[in-house]
Parts: structure tokens; sequence; C-alpha cells
């Protein structure tokens, strides 16, 4: 239904050249019929005066229903060709051509290097009268028919398939590794568990990699690799249709772990947005402000979804220090930046973070226009009955003990964490680093003397974390209270585990814990 509204739109727009948004409202099947009877009439005229025949049309790239510009058009077996325009139409006046049928075609560059190939459809010439030709890019489905076998394809699986460039000389790459990763479910007799799952394929000889199996409908992250760089991890999602079409712009870049981002600190005076809660000291991150790790340069503006502009949102890189934060005008510039295909992060308090792919090249500046359209719940006024001290069983004992950091309700009331992870930047020995898959809590030294994940306990029960998922279980505005321990040596029994707990243990306790009411202010 999408490509024949589409097609008969782009059918009134050669007769009549509607503009970009006309097409959007669409047309009727006697606006179709009238406009090209109007354009028949008048290349017949066109042909009657140059003794030439018309071919006209236009192409359709049915992977995305948009009209294709820049398709090469042929008529097999002749020398007559044509460039489709912005709007995918194209026009032939032929001289000399005997009446009959002929096959026309069309070609690509960016079809050409995925192995697409448009079939081609027949014409009928014939001395005085025009031709009309509707041209299309094979369907998705078709695609990953011929792509993948059946055992990688239908139901919940699909392809993710593009080409793996240079971003300096934006030369197609051959030999480039592109992993892919996701989070699977395992239903197991007792449990659900998540299972991370993984697949990987080299690009060909002229860039392309095409990587079968991959779930619908499920949050992917790519990233390309070479001997000499590697890519961001980017987030894609394979649609209903079974395709995903994604570039990928590869360049070099140190293989370093980036550490936590700047410390969430106190109010202070100053800039706009600076000191402000969940906004870093921005004289503290002046101070140590993070090398250059390229040449290429993003700037953009952040809005919200009505199109506000958000001043003092941070303008994260991933699995980099670098970050900026937006002006009074929503617009942000970030330098120094590695080439190649990227992810950046966008955060602003009361919004859910927002993950962006930018492609940035050291041959010119990229742009992103970031919009911010999901809004955190904001909680009503909590109103706290408890009993003197906290009515956390063994709460307030430990605390007396002096073993762990302890944070209580004020102090995260007050750090305007914008994530769960957040609050635990300001803990000491604690790091919390971007590892490709999301924000992992690492414990800075063991007794192995290197960094691990540590454990989770919430409301008094171990929590089996995969890394990055304890953002998506539990946010700020609902955690109460948070106990850490860096090691097993001082961590309660009760929250040891089986293994005792090397890596360290973070207890955390949620309002529902707590005797706690809702209350309105007026």
């Amino acid at each position: 239904m999408v490509r024949a509204l589409v097609v008969v739109t782009l059918a009134c727009s050669i007769a009549v050249s509607v503009s970009a948004q006309a097409i959007k409202k669409g047309t009727t099947r006697s606006d179709a019929a009238q406009a090209s009877r109007a354009s028949a009439s008048a290349d017949t005229g066109a042909a009657a005066a140059g003794d030439s025949e018309v071919v006209s049309g236009f192409v359709l790239d049915s992977l995305r229903e948009l009209p294709l510009a820049g398709a090469t058009v042929l008529i097999t077996n002749t020398t007559f060709s044509s460039i489709t325009d912005p709007s995918g139409r194209f026009r032939f006046v032929v001289h000399g051509l005997p009446d009959g049928v002929y096959k026309v075609g069309f070609f690509h560059p960016t079809l050409d290097s995925l192995g697409i190939t448009p079939p081609t459809q027949e014409v009928v010439i014939a001395r005085g009268k025009p031709a009309f030709v509707q041209l299309y890019v094979p369907s998705a489905q078709t695609v990953v028919a011929a792509a993948c076998p059946d055992s990688a394809r239908g139901g919940d699986k699909g392809l993710v398939m593009g080409i793996v460039r240079d971003a300096s000389s934006e030369k197609p790459l051959s030999d480039v590794r592109v992993v892919l990763m996701w989070t699977g479910v395992s239903v197991a007799a007792n449990s659900v568990l998540k299972v991370p799952q993984a697949t990987s394929v080299l690009t060909d000889d002229v860039g392309t990699f095409r990587a079968c199996g991959v779930p619908t409908d499920t949050p992917v992250r790519l990233q390309a690799r070479s001997k000499t760089g590697a890519s961001g991890w980017i987030e894609v999602s394979v649609p209903p249709n079974g395709l995903a079409l994604r570039d990928v712009l590869l360049g070099e870049r140190p293989t370093t772990v980036a550490e936590a981002p700047p410390a969430v600190s106190a109010p202070t005076t100053g800039a706009p947005g600076a000191g402000a809660p969940g906004h870093p000291d921005t004289s503290a991150a002046a101070a140590r402000k993070p090398a250059p790790l390229g040449t290429a340069m993003l700037s953009g503006n952040v809005t919200s979804a009505e199109g506000k502009p958000l001043e003092g949102a941070m303008v994260l890189l991933l699995g980099t220090q670098l970050s900026a934060r937006s002006d009074v005008n929503g617009a942000f510039r970030l330098t120094g930046l590695p080439a190649g295909t990227q992810s950046v992060e966008v955060r602003e308090i009361g919004f859910s973070p927002k993950r962006f792919a930018v492609d940035l090249s050291p041959r010119r500046p990229s742009t992103l226009t970031a919009t911010l359209d999901e809004r955190t719940n904001v909680l009503k006024t909590m109103e706290i009955t408890a009993k003197r001290g906290s009515q956390i069983a063994g709460f307030d004992q430990r605390k007396k003990s002096g073993l762990g950091y302890y944070m209580d309700l004020d102090q995260i009331q007050k750090s305007g964490a914008i994530s769960s992870t957040d609050l635990f930047r300001q803990v000491p020995g604690l790091t919390v680093a971007w590892d490709g898959e999301g924000y992992s809590v690492q414990v800075n030294r063991n007794v192995t003397g290197a960094s691990c994940p540590v454990q989770y306990y919430i409301d008094g029960s171990p929590f089996l974390s995969m890394g990055d998922d304890l953002d998506q279980v539990v946010r700020p505005e609902e955690i109460a209270a948070i106990e850490v321990y860096k090691s097993s040596a001082e961590t309660p029994g009760q929250f040891q585990g089986a293994d005792g707990g090397p890596c360290g243990t973070i207890v955390i306790w949620t309002k529902r814990r707590l005797g706690t009411t809702d209350s309105t202010s007026n």
C-alpha cells in the first residue's frame, strides 16, 4: 500500500511538478489520471516536433520507501541513459529507435556495492507516443532471501548489511571485521536469564558486510574493527521487514579504556549550567581537560520534542572523556574527536539519556540535531515516616562499623543523578566506565591488582547483572539507600554470596523498603 501511494504520488509530480511537501499529502487516482493525460499530451507534442520519442519515469528505493536520486537509467542495447533527479524522476528524448519493446534498467553506486541487482522493466517505444516506466529497488524481503539461508532468516531473524569505508579517503575497505552483539533470553526451568550473544563477519573486496541471523526488534550494538583502528560501538535495530542498512566509517583510534566522566559536584556559581545538580564542576573539568584523539569536529543542537533548546545538556563521545555542554541556544561543539562512525550520548536532567550514531570525518565538520523526546518521571513530594534512624534492618549498625561507603536518601536526592550508575561516579575506589555495551561499575583495585565488576544486592536479594542493565532495572529516584563494599574482607557475610564477593559488593535499598507515602504539595 505504501509503495502504491508513493508510485501514484510521484507519477503526479512528473506531470504537474508538485513539491516534496505535496508528495507527503498523497494524490487521488483521478488526479493521477488527469496528470498522466496532461503529461502524455505535452510529451506527444515534443515528440512530433522533433520526430523523436520521449521515455520518462521514476525510480523508487523500496528499502526506504523514498525516491532514489543519482541513479543511472539505461535503455538496454542502446546508448541512451539518464540520471534521476532528487525526486527520483528521469526523462529520455530518444532519436532513431525502431518501434518495439525495450528493457529499461538502472544502477546506483550504493546498490552495486551492496551487491543488490535491481530488476529491469519492459517498455513499448512507438513513434509519436510517450512511454512511462516505473523502476524499483528490490524489496527488503527479496534482499534478505537472496543474502541469507533459510536457517538465518524468517520469523524473528533478519539481515544487517552495509559498507565500511575509510574515514579519510572514503574508499571501501576489505577484510574488516564487523562485530554485532545483543542480549538474548534463555528460559530455564525456574528462571529467565539474559544471555549475551554475538556474531561477526568480514567485509568483501568492495567493503560490503552482510550479517544474517540478527534478531528483529532487538537493540544490537555494532562495531567495525581492523588492525589499525576501530569504529565506536553504535546501536542498530532490524525492523520487522528483516533488513537494516548501516554504513560505517573506520578511522585510526587509540585502543584505550575510558575513565568515568567528571564526578557530580555541589552547586557553584559561574557559567550557566556549571555546578548545577547533576552537572560537573566546569573549573575542575577545565583543569584536567582530556587530550584530543583526532581532528574531527562535531557541532549541533539539543532540543526537546517540542523544539525548545535545552541548555546545559551534556554531549559525551562514548568510550572517551570528550564531552561538551549546550549553551542557552541548545548549541554545542566538540573538537579533537577520532574519525569514524562513533556514538554520542546526550543527557539532560528531566529527560532519559539518548544515544546517536555520528559519522565523523577529518575532512569536514559533522553536525547532529539531538532531540530528547522521552521525559523521566517526576515524582510527587515524598513524605517519609520512619522511626529514629533507618528502617532498613542493620543499616545504621553497619554504617557505624566504619567499613564500607554509605549513601542515604538525602545524599541521593542532592546528587541529581540521571541514571543509577551516576551515583557511583563520586564513590572513592570505584570507576564507572563505558565498556562497549554500557556503563559498568568496577572496583579500582582488588586482590589480583586488576579491576573487576562488582556484585549487586537489591533489597537484600542477589541481582545477577549483565554489566549495563542496572540502569534499566532501577532508577535513582527509586533508591532510598546504598552500601558499597570494595572487598570481601569488609563485605558483611549476608552480602558475600557463594564466591565471597571478591570484586566488591553494592547493596541497593529501594523506597519500597521504607514507610513512604505520596503527598501532593499545594
